[in-house]
């Protein structure tokens, strides 16, 4: 994550954040994404299913939060608030499964 860059610094309260979203069920990469963002001191912000889009879009905002790990379902939810001039600072989304043909359509 690091190399990548997937986490902007950013000032806040006299010191520097990362910030990583997580929006998926409890799995296994969950858990190991988590524990990578405690390795490299970033912060995880993670969102439920009971959250609206205007609640994320919020959230994302007052974060500044430029990546998304997910499960499948959500990336067409992603794109189409990011389509509808949300989630503004949101750059990179990482799946935690295979593409289907219609997520790949979505994302084009």
């Amino acid at each position: 994550m690091d190399k990548l860059n997937l986490a902007v610094s950013q000032n806040g309260d006299g010191r520097d954040w990362r910030f990583i979203g997580i929006w998926s069920c409890n799995r296994w990469e969950w858990l190991s994404t988590y524990i990578a963002n405690m390795y490299f001191k970033y912060t995880t912000v993670g969102l439920f299913d009971s959250m609206g889009p205007v609640t994320v879009d919020y959230i994302l905002k007052q974060c500044e939060l430029t990546t998304m790990f997910v499960t499948d379902k959500y990336i067409a939810k992603l794109v189409a608030m990011k389509q509808d001039g949300q989630i503004e600072h949101l750059k990179n989304i990482v799946t935690f499964d295979e593409l289907s043909a219609d997520d790949v359509k979505v994302c084009k």
